[in-house]
């Protein structure tokens, strides 16, 4: 790992991984406090894991669509 980090773009990758991929798994482990499976089996836990992955984007949506209506009330009330 550590060689593979000597190149300048292979550290440019990581920084974007960091905040692309691996931000949903933080967010769901620490602020969802989802740390381990309720089922088990392959099938199951993959079920489990997709209805997890689904209320993390369901929030995002629904954070988006709030500060979109809070911003189109803030350009209502300034024309």
């Amino acid at each position: 790992m550590l060689h593979k980090m000597e190149n300048e773009w292979a550290e440019e990758i990581y920084k974007k991984r960091s905040k692309t991929v691996e931000w949903p798994f933080g967010n769901i482990k620490r602020n969802m406090r989802i740390v381990e499976f309720n089922t088990t089996g392959i099938e199951r836990t993959l079920t489990e894991a997709r209805l997890y992955v689904i209320g993390h984007n369901l929030k995002r949506i629904h954070k988006e669509i709030i500060k979109n209506q809070i911003i189109h009330i803030q350009n209502k009330q300034n024309t």
